[in-house]
């Protein structure tokens, strides 16, 4: 994603704010509107993180201000957080939005006209990541902030597993899929990926046969339970997953 962002200009920050940041140019009415608050927003972000940075001792940030030089946008990617990266590829142009969903076999204009599956995922995968960062509870998914997800990212993680139905990311082996899928297009190796899989494989294991003790009687947890945290068909839905990254 940076390096579309930089292909061919200079890399620093403040001129990818002025040439590549420009989806808003695209909207009309009230979105372009919003899309030229959004973009606002994301410079005074950006500026604050840098500030931080700066404040902190980063050396690589420190050297670019010191040097009164616009910070490039990989030593600026180093510091924000993932909902500025998400905010970030919300204001892309659309050109080159497409170019990395392409790269990445995501686009499907059928579902997403606006090209929004790269920041709609970012910002998805952002709860889970802040839920476990604060360590909250995440076994049923309560981490979700969007009341509804957007239907191109149930579609793709459908489409690419082969699955019978679409995900509501209602339950975690929605976001591991997800994931993989984004590692997997990405270019990540098919025995890095296996050990992914492999864990979450074992942790739900371990999950199933623990409650036998919480049951005190030796019993393993009701279905009914389990499939409301671990989801139904997990065993054919995990060896979808299996045979997409081999």
């Amino acid at each position: 994603m940076v390096n579309y962002s930089v292909l061919g200009i200079d890399p620093s920050f403040d001129n990818v704010y002025r040439q590549k940041l420009t989806f808003y140019r695209s909207q009309r009415g009230r979105r372009r509107t919003k899309s030229i608050n959004k973009r606002l927003r994301l410079k005074k972000d950006f500026d604050s993180e840098i500030a931080y940075a700066y404040a902190s001792n980063n050396i690589v940030i420190k050297h670019y201000i010191e040097e009164n030089k616009s910070v490039p946008l990989w030593a600026l990617f180093e510091v924000i957080s993932l909902g500025n990266v998400g905010n970030y590829v919300a204001c892309l142009n659309r050109e080159d939005k497409e170019k990395v969903a392409d790269f990445l076999n995501l686009y499907n204009s059928q579902y997403d006209e606006n090209v929004k599956i790269l920041e709609q995922s970012i910002f998805l995968i952002k709860d889970l990541r802040n839920a476990v960062a604060h360590n909250h509870i995440i076994f049923d998914c309560r981490f979700r902030k969007a009341q509804n997800v957007a239907q191109n990212l149930k579609a793709t993680v459908k489409n690419k597993l082969h699955l019978e139905a679409e995900t509501n990311f209602d339950i975690l082996f929605d976001y591991l899929a997800l994931l993989m899928i984004f590692l997997k297009e990405s270019g990540n190796s098919r025995s890095e990926l296996n050990s992914y899989i492999t864990d979450f494989e074992n942790s739900v294991n371990i999950l199933y046969k623990s409650t036998e003790e919480i049951a005190h009687n030796k019993e393993p947890l009701p279905y009914s339970v389990y499939n409301l945290i671990i989801g139904e068909r997990f065993k054919l839905k995990l060896n979808k997953l299996k045979e997409y990254i081999n």
